[in-house]
């Protein structure tokens, strides 16, 4: 399993008075219905789960996960708290000891989300996804690297490939169970942005759907969701 940058995803808001977030937590989780649930991205789909509140120490909480999400703890370091009584969601740094099984949780601060905002789910996708991408009358290869409904991300070596194009069309090849051939399509993007600078430089291609490409990469997803959770769980 693979970290996840907290700043790729949050914005921190503030930590409230001193002791404010604690208090809040420890009120909430003390009702009978429990509705604290903690909440990570694990390979860009959002996993959320109870938490159960064991005691405190000092300005720390003391909690104990389900097994599938202690496992994305223990190779984290930061988890969401959400539950519908709080006004914002709540970071928390995360330390995990593998000898009582307990998870530590502290320096709180309240917390935007920001995938919240996306319109459609994003999956990283397996292994390394080879795709051709035409620019004007040139092509050359780059790797997917996440994908919706919406766009995906995209490795490419040189920038300079690229040239001035905003528009491209992306070939991807897609591998469904149920289909006894590969689907493969060729999807007009556009380019949104650069996220990195440096080699591979990473490219956010928004997608013009038709309805075919529109149906097969949502299976695709579909599918690419269900192996994720499945991962968790092994």
């Amino acid at each position: 399993m693979e970290k996840t940058s907290c700043e790729e995803h949050l914005k921190l808001l503030g930590r409230g008075e001193p002791g404010e977030i604690l208090n809040i937590l420890l009120q909430i989780s003390s009702k009978p219905t429990n509705q604290l649930k903690i909440f990570n991205f694990y390979k860009e789909v959002p996993i959320s789960s109870h938490v159960e509140i064991l005691y405190v120490f000092g300005d720390n909480l003391i909690c104990r996960a389900n097994p599938a999400h202690t496992g994305i703890l223990q190779k984290s370091n930061y988890t969401i708290l959400r539950s519908p009584k709080l006004s914002n969601d709540v970071y928390a740094a995360v330390e995990y000891s593998v000898e009582t099984d307990e998870i530590t949780l502290s320096e709180f601060s309240f917390v935007e989300v920001l995938p919240d905002r996306r319109n459609a789910l994003r999956v990283k996708v397996g292994g390394i996804f080879p795709i051709s991408v035409e620019a004007g009358t040139s092509s050359f290869s780059a790797v997917l690297k996440d994908l919706s409904l919406g766009g995906c991300a995209i490795d490419v070596d040189n920038k300079a490939l690229l040239g001035t194009f905003l528009y491209f069309y992306l070939n991807f090849t897609f591998y469904i169970k149920n289909y006894p051939e590969p689907q493969k399509l060729r999807v007009m993007s556009r380019l949104l942005r650069f996220e990195t600078n440096e080699k591979p430089f990473r490219c956010i291609m928004l997608f013009e759907h038709d309805r075919r490409s529109e149906n097969v990469i949502g299976m695709y997803i579909a599918q690419r969701q269900a192996e994720i959770i499945r991962e968790l769980k092994e």
